[in-house]
Formats: structure tokens, C-alpha cells, sequence
């Protein structure tokens, strides 16, 4: 059971990964997440006490899949890393076309 909770955090963080790079916000996401990592924790007790209201507007189970990911440092660490390698395969993808 804990590699397919293991499969499915990977997944998160490979999708928002991909997502902060298509809107080309790696650089500013890099540094919120490097900046706020000691209140990661405490980030993801408030999206969790927030829950019921963003349940409104987003999924409640995909507000909870991000609180865990926000609750373990080590994910941080997998997320900035996966930003990392989408932005050097951004740049090298782009470079060539001018």
C-alpha cells in the first residue's frame, strides 16, 4: 500500500511540476518553495483546516493529496528537483529555435 501512495505522490509532483513549467513560473517556485520549507508543515495543517470551504472550487481529495505533499520535506526536495529538470529540458528543448 505504500508504494502506490508512494506511485501517486510521484504523479502529483510530476503533473505540478509540469504545470508551474507551461506556465514558466519555475524560477519564482523554486525560491517560494526553497524560502518556505521550514512552514511547509504548518502549510499544509491550514489547507487541511481549509478544506471544507476549497471544496467549493477544487477537488477535496486533490486539496488533501497537496496537504500531504506539502506535510513531507522530502517531497519539497522531490518537487524542486522535478522543477529543476523540466526547466533544463525547457531550455535545451529551446534552444536551436531562434
Amino acid at each position: 500500500m505504500a508504494d502506490s501512495g508512494q506511485v501517486q505522490s510521484e504523479q502529483l509532483i510530476e503533473r505540478l511540476a509540469k504545470q508551474i513549467s507551461r506556465w514558466r513560473l519555475t524560477a519564482p517556485a523554486i525560491l517560494l518553495l526553497q524560502v518556505t520549507r521550514p512552514l511547509s508543515f504548518i502549510a499544509s495543517q491550514g489547507l487541511l483546516l481549509f478544506q471544507p470551504l476549497l471544496s467549493f472550487v477544487y477537488d477535496a481529495s486533490r486539496v488533501a493529496d497537496y496537504a500531504e505533499l506539502l506535510a513531507d520535506r522530502a517531497s519539497i526536495d522531490r518537487l524542486v528537483a522535478q522543477l529543476e529538470a523540466e526547466e533544463r529540458a525547457r531550455g535545451s528543448g529551446g534552444r536551436g529555435r531562434d
